[in-house]
């Protein structure tokens, strides 16, 4: 990951307010990856509210969440349309968190695009 976020910037992002952090990606993929401890929750339903410069109507925008069973980034919402610099959500609903959890029950989501 180029951008690691700082105390600041994990707190500017923990609520809904229109408080963004900035990453630069030409040629290359913009990801933000965070990590949530869930405990013993069973569910989870991961929002993402963002924009970004590169038009999503170009290239897609995914959510991903981490299977730790069968390892890899498994897509659970995506968004194609409108251009770039105007607010969207990404959402979805995770009935079972099993396969997600890490041995501290931690899972890993993120939002990546590949800016070309």
């Amino acid at each position: 990951m180029e951008t690691a976020y700082s105390a600041q910037d994990v707190t500017d992002v923990a609520t809904s307010d229109d408080t963004r952090v900035s990453q630069a990606a030409t040629g290359e993929f913009a990801v933000h990856q965070f990590k949530n401890y869930v405990d013993d929750k069973y569910s989870a339903t991961l929002t993402w509210e963002g924009q970004t410069d590169f038009s999503p109507a170009s290239s897609t925008v995914y959510l991903q969440i981490y299977n730790r069973v069968d390892p890899g980034w498994e897509t659970v919402d995506s968004y194609s349309t409108d251009n770039a610099n105007n607010d969207f959500t990404l959402t979805a609903d995770i009935a079972d968190l099993t396969n997600y959890k890490d041995g501290s029950d931690v899972i890993s989501c993120r939002i990546y695009q590949q800016a070309v």
